[in-house]
């Protein structure tokens, strides 16, 4: 099989060398003591200063959840080193670790059957280029001299080689599964002009078949008018900004734009919310444009009235009325305040088997002028609420999930989360569970999935530590492109909008707004806590 790769630079491959020791103590902090309790595998680990649950999850392979479920006496924060806890024992996981599969098996990421490259040239050369920021400069006698710790994984020099790693392994997949002959070319490239201009004036650069970079929004657009003005295909991997397709049918961007949130928004209000009072929060008025659209698909999402049994809202009233007394709270038992009107007790004990007709409305509010009185004082008390909050700032994420949980005390809530939430990791999650709390992402890793295990278990053997979100990000493109590449060859631009191909954990669905401009991913994975299995839920999608 003849193999033709270029692949990046001695002192690169020098750095992982210098890098294998601290990778590879990761590994050591990974207990061998394994019982049983309950008739379950558990391995028991003591947790070391300054670890944290999450860390801890990243080695054993395992969410966090999983962890809190099995050890109900400890909480996420501030874990005392020296405790002992169980981490549930994956015995898949394991066996892969000891017998190595490679990635591409049939049974792990795509059908052999449905996605072999029918019109593949084994005797053509395919050429790919990647460009991504990997400051080689920074790594001098100097740096490779220091001592080895986790504090160079800091080093900017690290930011993105999750990337690369993950992207090689796509790279040697594809190499090893098929008779492919690939050129390779790894270009340093980050914000320094100089990088950029010795890389275009690479005479190689203009025969390479798809660009996959630069990362930084300058030199790609430097990189795009290149590849426009050579016809190869450029694959953005950073970018959610949707104005640099626009004639520029060469282009694709991996990430999807918080436009196309929209579409499923909508399915998911017709299929779970219909019947609910829905309140629309923004962060501020900078968020107004697309809170209008979210109005605009709530009132033709929500039905007008709904129904609720003059049971419930009897039993409703009663209940609060015993609180209130238990609590020697003064209230008035004629009237029971409620989706801004009064009812009356009285009224559902005599007619118990009818129904009584509430309207569902659909709220807007501006919290940074309105907070959460609109909320307080419109909400029901009898049925679903829905507070859908629009905004991308951590304070006001943290600030959503704290404040709106207090409102469950007195309303039944359930939460959708927009645009990404899921780049915020501290968030309460006892909150967002108790909320049903529903987010959009980018990227959503279910680590029960059996393929995406066994990518752990290569990337582990392979570097030595767990893979971070990068290098799930790395793979997919690797994966995508490289299979396109090959059952497309010269027509990859043409094609790219009906291509579908299994990646780890999301999908890529590409389509064009019009016949010129360049194609963006559409698809959002689109998850739910699930209170009753205190578990994040992937839901299901066309």
């Amino acid at each position: 099989m003849k193999i033709t790769k270029t692949i990046i630079s001695f002192l690169l491959m020098f750095l992982l060398m210098m890098l294998a020791p601290t990778l590879k103590a990761q590994e050591s902090l990974k207990s061998n003591v394994i019982t049983e309790y309950n008739g379950k595998k558990y391995y028991l680990h003591t947790v070391k200063k300054k670890q944290t649950l999450d860390e801890i999850a990243a080695i054993y392979g395992v969410r966090t959840y999983d962890i809190l479920l099995e050890n109900k006496d400890i909480k996420k924060k501030n874990i005392k080193t020296g405790t002992i806890i169980r981490i549930p024992y994956t015995e898949i996981i394991e066996e892969i670790v000891d017998n190595p599969i490679d990635i591409v098996e049939e049974d792990t990421i795509a059908s052999q059957q449905e996605y072999y490259p029918i019109n593949f040239d084994s005797d053509r050369l395919y050429r790919m280029a990647l460009m991504m920021p990997l400051y080689l400069e920074n790594v001098d006698e100097k740096f490779l001299n220091e001592d080895v710790s986790n504090k160079l994984l800091l080093n900017k020099s690290f930011s993105y080689l999750h990337f690369y790693e993950g992207f090689m392994i796509a790279v040697d997949s594809m190499l090893n599964k098929y008779d492919l002959k690939l050129e390779l070319k790894v270009y340093d490239i980050d914000q320094d002009t100089t990088k950029l201009s010795q890389a275009l004036n690479d005479s190689w650069l203009t025969t390479v078949d798809v660009i996959v970079g630069p990362f930084h929004l300058k030199p790609f657009e430097k990189v795009l008018n290149f590849a426009s003005e050579h016809d190869i295909l450029i694959v953005n991997p950073m970018t959610n900004r949707e104005d640099l397709l626009i004639h520029k049918k060469n282009m694709v961007k991996v990430k999807p734009s918080y436009s196309f949130q929209m579409p499923r928004l909508e399915e998911l209000i017709k299929e779970n919310y219909y019947d609910n009072n829905i309140f629309i929060l923004a962060m501020d008025n900078s968020n107004m444009e697309y809170v209008k659209m979210i109005e605009e698909i709530a009132l033709r999402s929500v039905q007008e009235y709904s129904l609720v049994p003059n049971k419930i809202i009897k039993n409703v009233i009663t209940k609060q009325y015993e609180a209130w007394t238990r609590e020697e709270i003064e209230f008035a038992d004629s009237v029971f305040y409620s989706d801004n009107m009064n009812f009356d007790l009285n009224y559902f004990k005599l007619f118990p088997d009818d129904s009584t007709k509430l309207r569902n409305h659909v709220f807007v509010y501006d919290y940074s002028v309105d907070s959460l009185h609109g909320v307080n004082k419109m909400a029901s008390t009898f049925r679903n609420n829905l507070v859908i909050v629009y905004g991308d700032s951590r304070v006001f994420a943290t600030e959503m999930v704290n404040k709106v949980n207090t409102l469950t005390a007195k309303f039944p809530i359930n939460m959708i989360a927009l645009p990404d939430w899921s780049k915020y990791d501290r968030l309460f999650n006892e909150n967002l569970m108790n909320m049903s709390t529903v987010y959009f992402d980018e990227e959503y890793t279910d680590y029960n999935s059996y393929s995406v295990g066994k990518f752990i278990c290569k990337f582990r053997d392979q570097y030595g530590t767990e893979p971070g979100d990068m290098a799930f990000h790395g793979f997919n493109i690797g994966w995508y492109f490289l299979n396109a590449l090959m059952n497309y060859g010269d027509n990859l631009e043409d094609a790219i909008t009906t291509y579908r191909l299994q990646l780890l954990n999301t999908k890529y669905n590409f389509d064009r707004k019009s016949p010129n401009d360049g194609a963006e991913n559409t698809y959002w994975n689109v998850y739910r806590y699930n209170k009753s299995k205190y578990e994040k839920e992937l839901l299901p999608s066309d």
